[in-house]
Parts: structure tokens; C-alpha cells; sequence
């Protein structure tokens, strides 16, 4: 059983749980030192979940990569119904099933839409199956649509 998700450069804007979009800039986290801060393991396999479903498929074809990433964006104006949440349950995953740290995506959920201030974000809690072992792996992630 292994928890190695490898490491990477930790990003701002895309922790999990953070109210972000896919056209929200982001930079990196700098460290002690004036060295840049790192993300690794289970920490570093969420970070990656969240980067590749906010990101548009297509636009790392330029740096050879034309299928990262996922369709969410397409979602943007649509009304939060049934129709908007199944068609994100795809988008997710389909984009998840291209990430190999990934052996399943268990469990997609919606919370109930809001009729308040946030009512253009869809909340929607992943649960996935590492590979390698390590047990499931939950995240709530807010998708903004506006």
C-alpha cells in the first residue's frame, strides 16, 4: 500500500475547499527562505483533482497535454437542475478517469441549490479511490457557473 502522490509546487486558489473558478489567476506559495512551497501526497493528489476539473479541456494542447483537464466550464449560465448536475457528474468523471493516481471516482454529490447570494456555485463533494491504496479520498469542491 503506497500514499506516494508524488510532489509539486503548491499552488493558491486551489485548495479543495476553496471558493474559486477556473478563471481565477494563480500563483505560487512561497516558503521559508524565499524558496516556493511544495505539496505532497494526499495533499498533492487533491490539489491535482481540483487543477485538472478547473481547468478547460484543450487549453494545455499548446504544451501537448489536448486532453487535460475537463468540460465543467461548459456550464457556465445554465440553471441549477437535475439536467446541469448530471451533466457535471460526466464532465468530472470523464476528466477524473484521465488522472492515473486515480483508480475510481466513487462518489459524486451535489448539495442542494442555494437560493442565496450563492446560488450560481454548485457544491459538489468527490469521493475517489486512490491507486496504490491509501483508503478514500473525499473533496468538496465549490464550482462557480456565473
Amino acid at each position: 500500500m503506497s500514499d506516494d502522490y508524488g510532489k509539486d509546487l503548491k499552488l493558491t486558489g486551489r485548495a479543495f475547499d476553496q471558493m474559486t473558478s477556473d478563471r481565477e489567476p494563480v500563483d505560487l506559495l512561497a516558503a521559508a527562505g524565499g524558496d516556493v512551497r511544495t505539496v505532497s501526497g494526499r495533499e498533492n493528489l487533491a490539489q491535482a483533482v481540483v487543477n485538472r476539473l478547473l481547468t478547460r479541456r484543450g487549453e494545455l494542447a499548446r504544451l501537448g497535454h489536448p486532453q487535460y483537464g475537463s468540460r465543467l466550464h461548459l456550464l457556465v449560465g445554465e440553471l441549477q437542475n437535475a439536467r446541469t448536475r448530471g451533466l457535471a457528474e460526466i464532465y468530472i468523471r470523464e476528466s477524473l478517469a484521465q488522472e492515473p493516481r486515480i483508480q475510481a471516482v466513487t462518489k459524486v454529490a451535489f448539495a442542494p441549490p442555494s437560493r442565496g447570494l450563492d446560488r450560481d456555485t454548485l457544491y459538489v463533494s468527490i469521493t475517489v479511490r486512490p491507486a496504490g491504496g491509501g483508503g478514500d479520498l473525499t473533496l468538496t469542491v465549490p464550482l462557480q457557473r456565473g
